[in-house]
This record gives structure tokens, C-alpha cells and sequence, in this order.
């Protein structure tokens, strides 16, 4: 991986600190296991998600709402259900 794309996941990772111990929760955790995989599509869409406001997040992890982009809908399902699965869970 090149400096440039460690950075770029070093950065995702930090933005997934949202100070929100509800968000913190599935968002630290998940970039933490998956940012380093994830294809320039899937990073480009979890900068996005990252760059919404807390409370449509949590709307959206707390199942309220469903985000409207299809990229950003599928991510939220993703990072729910490695929640579900992960043994800290």
C-alpha cells in the first residue's frame, strides 16, 4: 500500500472518533478491522458517511432512516452486521 492510501486510512480511522460512545462503538471498531481492506470505492464512500452529522448517523444506525445513496445504505448495513458478528458485540 502506497504512504498516500496509509494516510488516507490513517485519516478514516481517526474521523470514525466521533466523541459519541454509541457511534464510537461501531464505527472505531469497524475501521479498525476493515479500512485497510476496503477498495477505493468502499473508502470513498466511508469518507462520506464519516462526513455526515451524528445525528443522521445515529438515525441510520439506529435503524430510523435509511441513508438515500445506495454506496451509503450498503456501508451502514455492512459495519451493522460486522457489529452484530464481532465476539466484543
Amino acid at each position: 500500500m502506497s504512504i498516500t492510501g496509509q494516510r488516507r486510512i490513517n485519516r478514516l480511522t481517526w474521523r470514525s472518533r466521533r466523541g459519541v460512545r454509541e457511534l464510537d462503538g461501531l464505527l472505531m471498531p469497524y475501521a479498525a478491522a476493515r479500512a485497510d481492506r476496503l477498495n477505493l470505492g468502499e473508502l470513498a464512500a466511508f469518507e462520506e458517511l464519516l462526513a455526515q452529522p451524528d445525528p443522521l448517523l445515529s438515525d441510520w444506525f439506529l435503524q430510523r432512516s435509511v441513508p438515500e445513496r445506495p454506496q451509503l445504505a450498503a456501508l451502514v448495513s455492512d459495519i451493522l452486521q460486522f457489529n452484530r458478528s464481532s465476539p466484543a458485540a
